[in-house]
């Protein structure tokens, strides 16, 4: 989890709500300064890209909800999908398997 005064804001803002819309562009804008900033922070601090962080926050509190019993298009909306099949992809990309399958086990 980033750690460092630049990039709390943001790691906050998505723990808070997973399906926050915001881009990389829109939190340089917000936070008065560069996208590259916000890239090298983020690989610095994380050792991945803002997207792949992003998509993995995403993809944990996915496995909570599912866990839970919601449904999947229920999930993908809480976290910031437009569809099902947008979420299903990202959710195997990060986890390895999709979201039906992950209900299963």
């Amino acid at each position: 989890m980033p750690a460092s005064d630049l990039l709390r804001p943001i790691a906050d803002a998505l723990r808070e709500n997973p399906g926050d819309p915001r881009t990389l562009t829109d939190w340089a804008s917000h936070l008065g300064v560069s996208a590259r900033t916000i890239t090298r922070a983020f690989n610095a601090e994380t050792g991945t890209s803002f997207a792949r962080w992003v998509a993995a926050v995403r993809a944990q509190h996915a496995v909570a909800l599912l866990a839970r019993g919601w449904e999947v298009e229920a999930v993908a909306e809480e976290v910031g999908y437009r569809s099902a099949s947008a979420f299903g992809a990202a959710f195997r990309r990060t986890t390895g398997l999709t979201p039906g399958a992950f209900r299963a086990r």
